[in-house]
């Protein structure tokens, strides 16, 4: 059987694992606070890419919470990993999005990298393909 006293310990040392990986995530490596958001309306309104050939390629897109009132509206700076993602997407479209801070912008406040995507309007297929 297991003493008590043992068995708090490794329940606070638990907590503080899971309290200290926390804060890391809210916090990122420059001690800047991170800021992460989900929204099943976003509206893209605009769709931006720039290429450095041979070096790099940035894609992003600026989008609002659909069901914010227009007074109160922000505007949100995106940027895509994945080109094949990036491509999918439409503007003037409604989202699913969640999204988390990479830095602090003049324009918009924080930048955001995109975490996950869906479009909540077509049909969603699931499972794993056949090919043949």
């Amino acid at each position: 059987m297991v003493k008590p006293a043992f068995r708090h310990g490794v329940i606070v040392g638990c907590l503080a694992f899971v309290l200290f990986y926390g804060i890391n995530l809210l916090v990122g490596e420059s001690g800047e606070i991170m800021q992460s958001f989900g929204m099943a309306g976003m509206i893209i309104e605009e769709k931006h890419h720039h290429i450095e050939p041979g070096d790099y390629t940035e894609m992003w897109i600026i989008g609002y919470n659909a069901y914010e009132k227009e007074a109160n509206r922000e505007r949100y700076k995106i940027f895509i990993e994945e080109a094949m993602v990036y491509n999918l997407i439409e503007e003037g479209e409604q989202y699913m999005v969640s999204a988390s801070s990479i830095r602090k912008d003049e324009e918009y406040g924080y930048v955001y990298e995109l975490l996950q995507i869906a479009n909540q309007e077509q049909y969603q297929l699931t499972g794993s393909g056949r090919i043949k």
